[in-house]
């Protein structure tokens, strides 16, 4: 948007040198003349920045946006809801991708109108009120979600296989872990910064993260619940393999190319704590594996 504003200040100097010293009520071919060169103007201007934000833009469907706002009735108040209507559409958007699915426009707008319309200004505790029951509904919506449903089906199923598998153990949470090498010393606390290597999968084996040549301080409290339960099950030299249920990984909500409810396996070795300070006493515990 600056460089648009930019090349348009530049072009509104070069007309006024060139082009507005006339008098008021100048000929209309001079209005065709001005009216052609802010559209080539503003034309090169945007299609710079639509380009610049995507290269793959379709500039029929960018025409017609930019026509039906530029055309639209410019009014006081039509501008004011049209500013508040594309925060709308935006909504719409962030719901669409956070939940999975399509918000339902007409009861969103059978209800916006309802409450648009009344003439006794709504409180700060009504407003409250409608705001708290937005988080556990948005809560129970992802979870409905066709992706979110799905993923949990899968990844069931492939715990329920681990299940036949000797090398693997479940903790009571549902985590599975194999254990590779046990290490030594003290197990981790949940306060600690623990140094790690580690790969992310999807069950289906593909990579979706890794440490890369350098290991990568977890604060325990800041990771997700069953990536923080297997390090404190941990000593310094550890490696395990872990299998996360979606509710102990990133739940409903998924996160950056982590789908819904998704079942994660990491591979993960122990380093030891970032920083060496005075540690409390902790259990010395070896990693029960099963069968041994």
């Amino acid at each position: 948007m600056k460089k648009i504003l930019a090349i348009a200040a530049a072009g509104l100097l070069t007309v006024g040198f060139v082009g507005c010293n006339s008098k008021a009520g100048g000929s209309s071919e001079s209005m065709d003349s001005l009216s052609m060169a802010f559209g080539d103007l503003y034309g090169s201007g945007m299609g710079q920045q639509l380009r610049g934000m995507d290269s793959t833009v379709n500039m029929d469907q960018a025409l017609k946006g930019i026509e039906y706002i530029a055309n639209a009735d410019t009014s006081k108040n039509f501008m004011a809801g049209l500013q508040l209507g594309m925060q709308i559409a935006q909504l719409y958007a962030g719901i669409e991708q956070q939940c999975g699915m399509p918000m339902n426009k007409s009861l969103f707008m059978k209800h916006l109108r309802e409450a648009l319309m009344k003439t006794t200004p709504v409180g700060q505790e009504d407003m409250m009120a409608m705001q708290s029951k937005i988080e556990p509904l948005l809560k129970k919506t992802m979870e409905q979600s066709p992706k979110a449903i799905a993923n949990k089906k899968k990844g069931e199923e492939y715990m329920s296989k681990l299940k036949s598998d000797k090398d693997y153990t479940f903790t009571k949470s549902g985590i599975a872990y194999k254990v590779i090498n046990h290490g030594e010393g003290q197990n981790f606390s949940d306060s600690d910064v623990v140094k790690v290597n580690y790969v992310g999968r999807h069950i289906d084996g593909t990579e979706f993260d890794k440490s890369g040549d350098n290991p990568v301080p977890f604060n325990l409290k800041q990771v997700i619940p069953g990536f923080s339960e297997m390090i404190q099950l941990m000593k310094p030299g550890s490696k395990v393999t872990v299998v996360i249920p979606g509710e102990l990984a990133y739940g409903p909500e998924g996160n950056r190319g982590i789908e819904p409810n998704e079942t994660l396996i990491f591979d993960i070795e122990t380093l030891g704590i970032q920083e060496q300070v005075e540690q409390p006493k902790r259990p010395n515990i070896t990693i029960p594996a099963k069968g041994k």
